[in-house]
């Protein structure tokens, strides 16, 4: 499979950890992308609190900084006010133009929750949906989710034969990795039995960071 297009990774990354750089290798060589973008979000509108930008940004590109084919898209950070996926994929379809290719990378809890996102159903006319299977476990949605999506799937090795439109599943291998539980642990233990805790959750680098910063109540 000759390497196409581009793969869009969403999310606070608030922080990045190894499940998030997981899926992004799973999504690049199942679809057979030519590289993933990481879409820090600015201010996700079901998300209350998130660190400032300048610090989500510089955790991720700390992250991805030695692993060639991931690249941090920084358009979501540059918008005032809440942000939208699909006003993202419309304004990276403008700009890349109508031809290359442009997947949106999806977990099975945001497929699940897919309608209650701001006009869900035009996602499609800007980009291709891949929504990610963890250990083969059954996909979720709801029955309009359901019956939108069933005449758009196609295979994971398909997928980016068409330049927007379509949907397909890729899976990959289980992950404990949670945000939430590391800045859980940063918050309430010592950063050494933090990190021990953590059991390899944390790039190195992203770590050290939160460290020098006092991220999340490191001491």
């Amino acid at each position: 499979m000759i390497p196409r297009g581009i793969g869009l990774l969403g999310g606070t990354f608030d922080p990045v950890h190894s499940g998030h750089l997981a899926l992004a290798r799973a999504a690049r060589d199942a679809l057979g992308l030519a590289r993933v973008d990481f879409l820090p979000a600015g201010n996700p509108w079901q998300k209350d609190l998130v660190s400032p930008a300048h610090v989500r940004l510089a955790m991720l590109e700390l992250a991805i900084a030695k692993m060639p084919g991931f690249r941090v898209e920084p358009i979501e950070l540059m918008r005032f006010g809440a942000t939208y996926t699909v006003e993202t994929l419309r304004a990276l379809r403008r700009r890349l133009g109508p031809s290359i290719p442009l997947v949106l990378i999806l977990g099975g809890d945001q497929w699940r929750n897919l309608h209650t996102w701001r006009n869900w159903r035009s996602l499609a006319d800007h980009a291709d949906l891949a929504v990610c299977r963890r250990a083969g476990e059954p996909l979720e949605a709801v029955q309009e989710v359901s019956l939108w999506s069933a005449d758009r799937m196609t295979t994971a090795e398909k997928l980016t034969e068409s330049a927007f439109g379509r949907i397909a599943v890729f899976d990959m291998a289980p992950h404990g990795a949670s945000a939430t539980a590391i800045r859980r642990a940063m918050r309430t233990l010592p950063y050494a039995r933090a990190m021990q805790a953590l059991d390899g959750w944390l790039p190195i680098e992203v770590a050290g960071y939160i460290r020098a910063h006092g991220l999340y109540g490191a001491r």
